[in-house]
């Protein structure tokens, strides 16, 4: 991998800077007693700790009375701006009672700077709750309501510094990004940059004319916690300005029937809710393909970053890219397919 030493090493080494000592005191700032427990959670994009208060805070249903999750966002990525425009969201979203978890606020604000290690940083109540890997019939439509609701006040108002889902943001950016970082020197690659500039062109012209509105970005199971009370949206880091199709295919990835069945029983939900009859489910591909590229580019900005290179071992081997290029392949055919009949 080419030299990336000031484009987003420099930004990984505050992780590095961060103690125990460090989440503590940012915990403290709440202004509550802490039991001194404190535990990491598995997140690779931030760092994410849950903490122990040694007594009881007044908090929603569905929420734990004791403990409280401290989020340090990683530097570089979103701007304060971005960051608290994502809060405004939540907290409009908690006004209207959806089931979101929102940061607390103290101190005036929810986003904090920790001096000592210049990390944004905002606190959250911790959700009582698990995840499902499987949704039962009643579930599924839960669900649609869920995601429904969310899109029916993010439609209200818009984002003015958070992300545009687009295919410049999505497949051209993230391609610059690729190739400036060049995270192998493999043939298999060279052809995965070259098919990326054959990809824009294509994808553009489903997206014209497309809606957008505010969206949670990343509406995949992981993100939905099942709560005494019902399911519970969690996770607004990727929110942005895109088409609301965006949040209606992650849940139900598949192409077998089960999944379609799954996905049209989410959907008729979800329309009740919203009263959008037209969907344009056909952009679920070009928002596929637009997923995996910008997965690359992801892993490829943070592999300075050794929590990335422990999960994702297999990023610059041969293997990992001739795959890659097969998968492109194959979805840059069903685009083109799918421009035919546009």
């Amino acid at each position: 991998m080419s030299d990336t030493k000031g484009i987003w090493g420099d930004e990984t080494k505050h992780f590095h800077l961060l103690t125990p000592d460090h989440v503590m005191e940012a915990a403290e700032a709440f202004g509550k007693r802490l039991t001194g427990r404190v535990m990491a959670l598995n997140s690779l994009e931030n760092r994410v700790y849950d903490v122990e208060l040694a007594s009881a805070i007044d908090v929603e249903k569905g929420f734990s009375p004791t403990n409280v999750i401290l989020k340090f966002y990683r530097p570089g990525r979103w701007s304060e701006e971005q960051i608290l425009e994502e809060h405004r969201f939540l907290s409009t979203l908690m006004e209207f009672e959806v089931p979101v978890v929102a940061p607390i606020e103290f101190n005036g604000t929810t986003l904090h700077l920790h001096s000592e290690t210049n990390l944004w940083f905002a606190l959250f109540p911790k959700v009582q709750g698990r995840l499902k890997d499987e949704l039962l019939k009643e579930e599924i439509e839960q669900v649609g309501r869920l995601i429904g609701r969310i899109h029916n006040i993010g439609s209200m108002g818009n984002f003015s510094h958070r992300l545009a889902l687009n295919p410049m943001t999505f497949v051209e950016a993230n391609r610059i990004e690729l190739e400036k970082v060049k995270p192998v020197e493999h043939l298999s690659f060279n052809h995965y940059l070259k098919l990326l500039e054959q990809l824009v062109p294509i994808l553009n012209p489903l997206f014209a004319g497309v809606t957008t509105q505010r969206l949670h970005g990343d509406f995949h199971r992981g993100n939905i916690v099942w709560t005494s009370a019902g399911p519970m949206a969690v996770d607004f880091d990727d929110c942005l300005t895109g088409p609301v199709e965006q949040d209606l295919w992650l849940l139900f990835p598949g192409k077998d029937q089960y999944s379609v069945d799954d996905r049209d029983r989410f959907l008729d939900s979800y329309k009740e809710m919203t009263r959008k009859d037209h969907l344009r489910m056909n952009l679920t591909e070009a928002l596929r393909t637009m997923r995996m590229v910008h997965f690359n580019a992801w892993i490829a900005k943070r592999w300075d970053d050794h929590s990335f290179q422990r999960v994702f071992p297999q990023f610059t081997s041969a293997n990992y890219w001739d795959q890659e290029l097969i998968d492109l392949r194959m979805q840059l055919g069903v685009l083109q397919e799918l421009s035919y009949h546009h």
